[in-house]
């Protein structure tokens, strides 16, 4: 028989609080997400003579095994999961899994992309609303200086056609002078205005995407007040993106010659190695700039402190991010050619009758379609990106959570 002083050493028990006393800190506190509980160590194997964290003791039914009348009932609840019958703690609120349009974790690809449709139903005033102001009214004021611009051109087509002579056959079809002065310069008026909006349209929409997560509906008034007071951040940040592609390509440009200067042989390869560098050089570029925008409408950092941020946040995820970016394009660009088909036939219609005002208007219906497409899903799916980046980097979630927690009790 073994006695109390040759027994071995038990393992003491963890006494559980009784209740209506104190309780001792962090008991009943699950660890947050992506941390282990305190004194865990995950790469410690578990001892073979301590009981294992949540394995009841010897001679106690474990959960959910059923054991005589001790079997579970149907609708007993699961673990992690919160039941009327569980006991509770004060002071204790289980974390919002899902708050808003998405789970606050890292997100997958088809999340990103239901996140980025459940951003328009739950916010429709501000995600439509205030994005087709935008566009609308860049689209009117880029038609309205297209009208200089189309007299400017055709004033330069007269000039060439008068020079050269025109082709009937060209002729026949509409391809006048008048007819591609109205092309150009509505293209032009249209498309200057518009790539100076998208971005303020954009920002809306990574506004409106980082409350939506954590469940706030901000009112039209709110937002538009937040996008103003980022806009010359967001316009400037285009603006110089754009310069910087133009350089890039006159650069290439300015090589191709070069090279046919000194043997056409070498010009003729340089073509070929200019146009390689000129697609890894732009996706590079693409990729790293991605999530400026929606760091620029959503932070509240100065410019290049927020833009080298966003930078450094696509170390080690480049191609996750490009292959979502280039996906998300190609699926804007196959639903913009699907709205578009209609207004294409008519669009062709009036190229054919040499319709000027026909043509500008053409025009500008295709860039509010094409715009407002753009700003909506690309804008919607690049915020939830940044968004998902952050929470994997630098654990965005856990602050998610408590921004949650918050805006439900107000």
């Amino acid at each position: 028989m073994t006695t109390p002083e040759s027994a071995p050493d038990q393992p003491a028990q963890p006494t559980p609080p009784q209740s209506g006393g104190s309780q001792p800190a962090g008991w009943g506190e699950p660890p947050r997400y992506g941390q282990y509980a305190p004194g865990y160590d995950a790469a410690a194997p578990p001892a073979q003579d301590q009981p294992q964290y949540g394995t009841p003791q010897t001679g106690i039914p474990q959960y959910g095994t059923p054991q005589g009348e001790q079997a579970a009932q149907y609708g007993q609840s699961q673990y992690g999961q919160y039941s009327p019958s569980s006991p509770q703690v004060p002071g204790y609120r289980p974390l919002a899994d899902k708050p808003g349009i998405v789970p606050l974790r890292p997100l997958s690809l088809g999340e990103l992309y239901d996140g980025a449709f459940g951003a328009v139903r739950h916010n429709p005033g501000v995600t439509l609303g205030l994005t087709a102001i935008i566009v609308v009214f860049a689209v009117a004021v880029g038609t309205l200086i297209s009208i200089p611009l189309t007299t400017l051109f055709t004033d330069l087509f007269a000039g060439f056609f008068a020079e050269v002579g025109s082709d009937p056959a060209l002729e026949g079809l509409g391809f006048t002078q008048d007819m591609l002065g109205v092309t150009y310069g509505s293209a032009l008026g249209i498309g200057l205005l518009v790539s100076l909006a998208m971005p303020l349209a954009m920002g809306v929409m990574a506004i409106a995407v980082s409350d939506s997560v954590i469940g706030r509906k901000i009112p039209l008034s709110e937002a538009w007040r937040r996008v103003v007071k980022r806009a010359w951040f967001l316009i400037g940040f285009s603006l110089l993106s754009g310069l910087a592609a133009y350089l890039i390509f006159f650069l290439a440009i300015g090589i191709v010659i070069a090279a046919f200067a000194v043997d056409p042989t070498l010009g003729g390869i340089s073509v070929l190695v200019v146009l390689a560098g000129l697609v890894v050089s732009f996706a590079w570029l693409l990729t790293r700039v991605a999530l400026i925008p929606p760091a620029l409408a959503v932070e509240g950092g100065g410019f290049w402190a927020t833009c080298a941020r966003a930078w450094k946040l696509t170390r080690g995820t480049f191609w996750r991010v490009l292959g979502i970016y280039l996906l998300t394009v190609i699926i804007m660009w196959i639903i913009s050619n699907i709205v578009l088909v209609p207004l294409q036939f008519a669009m062709s219609f009036l190229l054919v009758t040499a319709n000027d005002v026909g043509i500008a208007i053409s025009y500008g219906l295709s860039s509010v379609i094409s715009g407002g497409l753009s700003a909506l899903f690309v804008g919607g799916v690049i915020a939830l990106l940044y968004i998902d980046t952050r929470m994997r980097r630098e654990g965005l979630d856990v602050q998610l959570q408590t921004a949650a927690a918050t805006a439900a009790e107000q």
